[in-house]
């Protein structure tokens, strides 16, 4: 007496797309959050740990991009700050262009686009994005361990 499949291979096909896009879905939520969580350590911090914004652009210019598989899935809003329109553009950029490196899994890109970023932090030493790095190097390992209890689940 063999075994014979009832169940049509579409519902199992539809069911294992079904879950594959679950899990996508809970992976991109998970980083945006960090992505999130990056951008307040970066932007959000007493005037004395900071530096003094002139024209708003390094603050405006920072923010995240989540990739998959090579596409961009999710950009955060570059809020500007004070006249920063070029930050909003420059951070935007900078983050399309660093995602062109990563083609396959996920990515989440933290950026502060103007060129000048990395002077402030080592000429002023003031904190653009390096407590934000330190942040999401911290909090990712438990931010996996959440995710992959909600992903067995």
């Amino acid at each position: 007496m063999g075994i014979k499949m009832t169940t049509p291979m579409s519902e199992i096909n539809a069911a294992i797309k079904a879950e594959v896009e679950r899990v996508n879905m809970l992976a991109i939520r998970a980083l945006s959050y960090l992505g999130e969580l990056c951008i307040i350590e970066a932007k959000d911090r007493p005037q004395e740990l900071s530096w003094f914004d002139q024209s708003g652009n390094l603050r405006s210019s920072i923010g995240y991009v989540i990739v998959h598989n090579g596409k961009i899935i999710k950009y955060s809003t570059f809020n500007q700050v004070k006249q920063g329109t070029d930050g909003i553009k420059e951070g935007k950029e900078l983050a399309t262009e660093i995602a062109k490196q990563y083609v396959s899994g996920y990515a989440l890109i933290v950026v502060a686009g103007m060129n000048y970023a990395e002077l402030v932090e080592a000429m002023d030493n003031k904190n653009v994005l390096a407590s934000a790095e330190l942040f999401a190097r911290k909090e990712l390992p438990k931010m996996m361990m959440k995710l992959k209890t909600q992903i067995v689940a």
